[in-house]
C-alpha cells in the first residue's frame, strides 16, 4: 500500500524512511503515510511529520525568498514499534495555489542534532 518513498534519512545507527501510498492528492483528502525504523531507534525522543506549503516572501527587504506555513502536523513515538502510521489531515487553509507542497519528516535526537528531510507532493484541482 504505501509504495512511494519519499525521504530516507540515516544517522548514527538507525535509518527513518517516510512512505506515503501516493504523491498526488486532492485539498480535500487525508494523506496516510508511515514512518519504518531500521535499526535502534532508542536515541530518538520524538518524529514530527509536517504538511508544509512554501510560499514565496512578498517583503523585499528580507533575506528570506519563500517562508513555510504549515498547514498539518502530527507527533510521532518510536518506543518500541519500528512502524509508525501518520494521517495528515488535507490543507484546508492554502494561501497561494501556487505554492509548492512538501511532507517534512524531522526525526528529534537526544543530546544530538536533529535530522530533517522534505520531499514535495502536489494537489490536483477539485
Amino acid at each position: 500500500m504505501f509504495k512511494n518513498l519519499l525521504s530516507s534519512i540515516g544517522f548514527e545507527d538507525v535509518e527513518v524512511e517516510t512512505r506515503i501510498n501516493q504523491q498526488t492528492y486532492h485539498p480535500a483528502d487525508t494523506i496516510e503515510g508511515l514512518i519504518e525504523l531500521k535499526g535502534r531507534a532508542d536515541h530518538i525522543d520524538y518524529i514530527e511529520v509536517q504538511l508544509v506549503e512554501r510560499v514565496e516572501n512578498q517583503d523585499k527587504s528580507s533575506d528570506f525568498e519563500t517562508f513555510d506555513h504549515v498547514l498539518s502536523k502530527v507527533h510521532l513515538t518510536t518506543e518500541t514499534e519500528q512502524t509508525l502510521h501518520f494521517q495528515l489531515e488535507g490543507p484546508h487553509n492554502i494561501q497561494s495555489a501556487e505554492s509548492q507542497f512538501f511532507i517534512m519528516t524531522h526525526v528529534y535526537i537526544k543530546n544530538s542534532v536533529d535530522a530533517y528531510d522534505d520531499d514535495e507532493i502536489f494537489f490536483a484541482e477539485s
